[in-house]
């Protein structure tokens, strides 16, 4: 049997294998890319990036970095000032790490963590994703849309308190 013909019917090695606890997990008997390549999709990526860069040129891809990071920071600056909200990160980027019900039993900041994530992507007004950080769920809150000023990450916050509110009074 030729080795491509036995790779084809053994399971890749797990050196090949990215995990994160916020990527989908591929479905029993369903073959995973990143087993079988060293990233997580065979895209080009390189036009649309090359096509953006010399679109905005580099003072507008500091910009559009600048814009996101700001964007991030005063997410996590309102959303810290709620009671029973955490951000688990120093937001030095544009990534933010939120635990919701700090002030519960973790168990049940897991919980409200999940139904208030769960919630707010429901109601669609923007997607942040659930992870396990530190053995814990938080939320992973990644601001990466040039769309994403001021303005609308004030209005990505309300969404997140108010399905956080409603899950805590229900929760309580």
């Amino acid at each position: 049997m030729r080795l491509c013909d036995r790779a084809r019917r053994t399971r890749a090695p797990a050196g090949h294998a990215i995990s994160a606890s916020y990527l989908p997990l591929a479905s029993e008997g369903e073959r995973d890319p990143s087993h079988y390549v060293p990233e997580l999709s065979r895209r080009a990526r390189g036009f649309a990036t090359w096509a953006m860069i010399r679109h905005l040129g580099p003072s507008g891809v500091e910009a559009l970095v600048d814009g996101a990071c700001d964007a991030a920071t005063g997410m996590a600056l309102v959303l810290a000032g709620e009671p029973g909200i955490a951000i688990g990160n120093d937001v030095l980027l544009n990534q933010v790490i939120v635990r919701f019900g700090a002030d519960l039993p973790p168990e049940q900041a897991d919980e409200l963590t999940k139904r208030t994530i769960g919630a707010f992507q429901r109601e669609g007004a923007l997607f942040a994703g659930a992870a396990t950080w530190r053995g814990r769920q938080v939320m992973r809150l990644s601001v990466a849309n040039y769309q994403t000023n001021a303005a609308e990450a004030a209005k990505a916050v309300d969404a997140i308190l108010r399905a956080y509110r409603a899950e805590r009074r229900d929760a309580v």
